[in-house]
């Protein structure tokens, strides 16, 4: 009995699922798009039913936040919740640790 998902709902729960704020998730798509995403906008997004004006505005990032969440572009357009991807995802920056502890 599950329902298809709106891509705002899929957007929020990759992001949950990662553990990124709304920040996070703007700023690694600024930084992927070359355009300034602020955090209110995605936000914006994750609440949006597919047909709003909100929504819309995403569409055109939809490749490059696919490509950031590591899963496919169709998927966050037209997926539901039973045929979830799962993928690794590439981190910004490595987290630093002591190489010197290694043998």
């Amino acid at each position: 009995m599950a329902s298809k998902q709106s891509i705002g709902e899929r957007l929020h729960l990759l992001r949950l699922d990662l553990g990124w704020s709304a920040a996070e998730c703007a700023y690694r798509l600024t930084l992927n798009s070359n355009d300034l995403i602020i955090p209110e906008a995605w936000s914006a997004w994750e609440r949006a039913a597919d047909q709003d004006p909100e929504m819309q505005a995403f569409l055109p990032y939809a490749r490059r936040v696919g490509q950031m969440f590591g899963i496919d572009e169709e998927w966050l357009l037209h997926g539901s919740a039973d045929e979830r991807p799962t993928a690794d995802v590439i981190e910004l920056m490595p987290q630093s640790g002591d190489s010197h502890d290694q043998e």
